[in-house]
């Protein structure tokens, strides 16, 4: 999967489709040579897969969308992609097929991007959330880091409000707490000021109970790792606006 390239972030129906086909090919030779069976089998992912491409293909042709699919359709269309990709990854995993591995860990980004641009309403955050930390893991190129901060904040304009409003905290280890920090973080190590500023004002109003301590180990690792003055000038910022440091 090409990452690294802008063309990543605004993939079309057809090379999203082209890619998961692909891994799909992979994954259903590995089943069929295989002595597994069961009910519900990348063989039969792969028949939701094509019917879920075809709705957006019909999208992407929007004088046809309208009449063509069903509101409540368009609702839960986002997920249902992105827990077909899940699936699939599953099964990717349990056959030992690296290549479709990859593909199917990585298409929840473009996926939840084009459903976000289409207005569609996203839930299902684990796969975006995995796949965009895999994504950031990966590099330590700047550009790169600043693109996938500004996904991520088109992934979360397309949250639906129910999770925005973040009710239930009992889970550290939620999607939504999960991508929020981790945009902070990645706005950070693309050392870009500007950006670090407007994720960090949006990690003070999402996660307020995290804020403070979010900025206090940021503060840390700034001399772990060595950022330049003009990082570590932001995140003091908003250390001190968030912590009150004790005098010695």
């Amino acid at each position: 999967m090409a990452t690294g390239k802008s063309d990543f972030f605004n993939m079309h129906v057809g090379e999203m489709q082209e890619q998961a086909e692909h891994a799909l090919q992979q994954v259903v030779s590995a089943y069929h040579a295989s002595s597994q069976s069961e009910q519900i089998g990348p063989d039969t992912l792969g028949k939701s897969l094509a019917q879920f491409f075809a709705i957006l293909a019909t999208i992407e042709n929007q004088a046809k969308a309208p009449q063509e699919v069903a509101q409540d359709q368009m609702q839960e269309l986002a997920d249902h992609g992105l827990g077909l990709m899940d699936n699939l990854n599953d099964w990717a995993i349990k056959l030992d097929c690296d290549e479709a591995q990859r593909i199917f860990t990585g298409l929840p980004i473009p996926i939840a991007l084009w459903c976000a641009r289409q207005h569609l309403p996203l839930t299902q955050l684990e796969p975006v959330v995995n796949a965009l930390s895999k994504l950031a893991n990966s590099t330590q190129d700047q550009l790169l880091l600043g693109e996938i901060s500004d996904a991520v904040d088109v992934i979360i304009d397309a949250v639906t409000p129910q999770i925005k409003q973040d009710m239930d905290k009992s889970n550290p280890g939620r999607p939504w707490r999960v991508l929020n920090l981790n945009h902070g973080i990645v706005a950070t190590r693309s050392h870009d000021p500007k950006r670090m500023e407007a994720v960090f004002e949006q990690l003070l109003y999402r996660l307020p109970e995290d804020a403070p301590g979010f900025f206090a180990e940021g503060l840390q690792q700034m001399d772990l790792i060595g950022y330049p003055q003009h990082v570590r000038t932001v995140m003091e910022k908003y250390y001190h606006l968030t912590n009150k440091p004790t005098l010695h």
